[in-house]
């Protein structure tokens, strides 16, 4: 079994692999050869009266891996009064996030793998494959929103699948978005410029990118032009006149268990995600409440994919991906394809696979 570290993933993985391993992983699924478990959220309380402990999982198995693979995630978890999302595994600044990856053909344990890269990655693509399906073939300027991990590789993947001259960004720190465009100016070969304020970046671009932590919209629906293609990280981002002003919305799979649905001690609290919770009702104030924009179920990926939606028809159409859903089988075929060469390279920490296997039976 191997210990895959982020370091070991990024010399394996860049963005046209991590797109590629997408798309065998999607095919799988078009042609039932894959499957996925949405994700859940366990939340418990901690000592302190203004955080809370979250526990995350998703799993997906990918046949032209041979893999499944189970990703968790453990945060403390609090919501400052700035309007974001702020988390961390035993003090600020540090994480855990980790995929495990077994054989489907003998379920063996293959791989523990560090998440923090491949997941900001699969992310990215898959905006990308959103845009390649939805966008129209000649748009060429972004506007993308945030200037962190996640908005770089919406940057990078975005500018794989269409050839783009002009990129606009935003995020509320000035240095940080001036930060980022210099930084991407010089990794693209592209024109990335710092703007002042949202609506500038949003304005008349061809695609707009919200890849940010904030827990509210993040644009207004009236920026976006006729024709335009927008994408999110996460529903908290999106708003509902966006969701009216969209003419197609396309979203990747279930990511969770859809609202509403009769399941006892299921809730739903900020960006949509089913969650078991732990605490007194005081306790539970502090969880962001789920908004109408996060509940929506719209048509899939694999809907668009398999023809049973029609995806943009029109070049004035504005389209939206909600970047939401399938993520187990993401894990699976991006990990997989990770391990893959990782092993073709001698990369990683072997541990002898007898640790991990017992003569009990479960």
């Amino acid at each position: 079994m191997l210990l895959l570290r982020n370091a070991d993933v990024q010399s394996v993985l860049d963005m046209p692999t991590t797109i590629e391993a997408l798309r065998v992983g999607y095919a799988d699924l078009a042609a039932g050869e894959a499957a996925y478990i949405p994700r859940i959220d366990l939340y418990a309380t901690t000592s302190r009266d203004d955080d809370y402990y979250r526990w995350g999982s998703m799993t997906g198995s990918c046949r032209s891996y041979g893999v499944l693979a189970t990703r968790i995630k453990s945060d403390v978890v609090s919501w400052p009064a700035d309007g974001t999302e702020e988390k961390y595994c035993v003090e600020p600044g540090t994480y855990s996030g980790i995929i495990l990856l077994y054989s489907t053909d003998n379920g063996e344990p293959l791989a523990l793998v560090q998440d923090g890269y491949l997941q900001h990655m699969r992310v990215g693509a898959s905006a990308a494959i959103g845009v390649d399906i939805l966008a129209r073939e000649d748009a060429s300027t972004l506007g993308l929103l945030g200037s962190g991990g996640m908005a770089q590789t919406y940057l990078e993947a975005i500018a794989e699948v269409r050839a783009l001259r002009m990129v606009r960004v935003f995020s509320p720190t000035s240095a940080n978005r001036r930060r980022f465009a210099a930084e991407m100016s010089a990794k693209l070969g592209l024109a990335v410029e710092a703007v002042d304020d949202a609506e500038t970046a949003v304005r008349g671009a061809d695609i707009v990118a919200t890849a940010t932590d904030a827990m509210a919209p993040t644009l207004d629906a009236g920026w976006v032009a006729p024709g335009a293609h927008v994408t999110c990280v996460t529903r908290r981002e999106l708003g509902m006149e966006l969701l009216e002003r969209a003419d197609v919305i396309v979203q990747l799979g279930v990511g969770t268990v859809p609202h509403g649905v009769d399941m006892p001690g299921i809730s739903w609290f900020g960006g949509g995600m089913a969650a078991y919770v732990a605490g007194s009702p005081q306790d539970r104030e502090r969880l962001p409440a789920s908004r109408a924009a996060d509940r929506g179920v719209y048509p899939s990926l694999m809907d668009v994919m398999k023809g049973r939606h029609p995806g943009r028809t029109a070049a004035e159409q504005v389209t939206l991906f909600v970047t939401i859903g399938t993520q187990g089988l993401q894990f699976a075929a991006v990990a997989g394809r990770a391990l893959q060469l990782a092993r073709e390279r001698g990369l990683g920490q072997a541990f002898p696979t007898e640790w991990f296997l017992e003569d009990i039976r479960d």
